[in-house]
């Protein structure tokens, strides 16, 4: 370090490649010094923060996907590459908020569903966290996008009555079983699949979920539930035991449980044979209707079901209400029209 002659002191350090240098207008040089060294800190932090959005985002999917499911992260790739493609080449630090709500925005503009449009943020989001933990920005603009209204809204449709009674009937078509235990249980499909004989308890009666199945480019892989909720005892039946009651090893599949091509394969020929044409899921909605329309309260049924939040059970018990009062009146009202035939004939 040296004094110019106009008295500024002068570092020169080598960054990157390059000299740069440093200036100082303390009168001594070892206030200079400290000076310097605090400009070359902020200089150096400035660099490391002026990082690519692409360079942010490959660390955080190198980190966040030994985390997830091989599913989970399959639902967040598209995601991923789409943000990727919108903001490559920016840095990090200059994305802003109206960025953001722009990029929402032209998703919404492409008639995305609004879950679609949800998660495509929720992904960014994500990123952008990770961003403030790698003290790459302070805050996160995600947090403060709106995504725009009219978006289409897809509910799982709740499976109709007859839809029901030919799951019943269909008992003894060929995957019969598999369909007829997730009515009579609500178990989601993976956990069906991932359903052992050790886990029914016929003295207690009660099938004990602990564990489920994901697929990873076609094999059948196990997993833990993702809470604590996940982890529970539901009510075996007595309609269920004689189906139950001489399966060993995994109930569908044996000694392993069944790949996603052999399960497939199943369902498509069961649904051929049984007329049914509802999936897996709506037959779990065709539990919580059952739950629903004997009775069972909410807090029951979130237990059942496996529901972390009392609010996601509440929510399709309001489903169910809305969608029965809609078939009521469309019942009644066609009870009135039968009526005013008969009287003016």
């Amino acid at each position: 370090m040296k004094q110019r002659a106009d008295g500024r002191w002068l570092k020169v350090k080598r960054i990157n490649g390059k000299n740069i240098c440093f200036y100082s207008k303390a009168k001594t040089e070892k206030a200079a010094l400290r000076d310097i060294e605090r400009q070359m800190l902020e200089f150096t932090e400035n660099l490391t923060r002026n990082k690519k959005f692409e360079e942010i985002a490959e660390a955080w999917k190198e980190e966040h996907q030994e985390n997830v499911s091989f599913k989970t992260w399959q639902g967040y790739s598209a995601h991923y590459n789409r943000a990727i493609a919108e903001f490559y080449g920016h840095n990090i630090n200059d994305i802003a908020i109206p960025d953001v709500q722009n990029y929402i925005n032209s998703l919404a503009k492409k008639k995305y569903a609004f879950k679609t449009v949800k998660s495509a943020l929720n992904v960014l989001s994500l990123i952008f966290d990770f961003a403030i933990i790698e003290k790459q920005i302070s805050i996160n603009p995600c947090k403060y996008v709106k995504i725009p209204q009219g978006l289409e809204r897809k509910e799982r449709e709740l499976p109709k009555e007859d839809e029901i009674q030919k799951v019943i009937n269909g008992l003894n078509c060929h995957f019969g079983e598999f369909a007829y235990l997730l009515l009579h249980t609500g178990l989601r499909r993976g956990e069906a699949l991932a359903l052992h004989s050790d886990n029914i308890d016929y003295e207690n009666k009660v099938i004990n979920v602990k564990q489920s199945v994901y697929f990873k480019h076609n094999k059948a892989e196990l997993k833990e539930p993702k809470t604590q909720a996940g982890y529970r005892q539901v009510f075996l039946l007595d309609c269920l035991i004689p189906i139950l009651k001489n399966k060993k090893g995994y109930i569908f599949g044996g000694e392993q449980p069944l790949s996603e091509q052999a399960f497939r394969w199943h369902w498509k020929r069961y649904s051929k044979e049984s007329g049914v044409t509802i999936t897996p899921h709506q037959l779990r909605h065709g539990y919580a209707t059952v739950l629903y329309e004997n009775g069972i309260s909410q807090k029951t049924a979130q237990k059942l079901l496996g529901h972390s939040s009392y609010q996601t059970t509440a929510d399709i018990y309001t489903h169910i209400s809305q969608s029965k009062m809609q078939s009521d009146f469309e019942k009644l009202n066609n009870w009135s029209k039968e009526g005013q035939k008969t009287e003016n004939p």
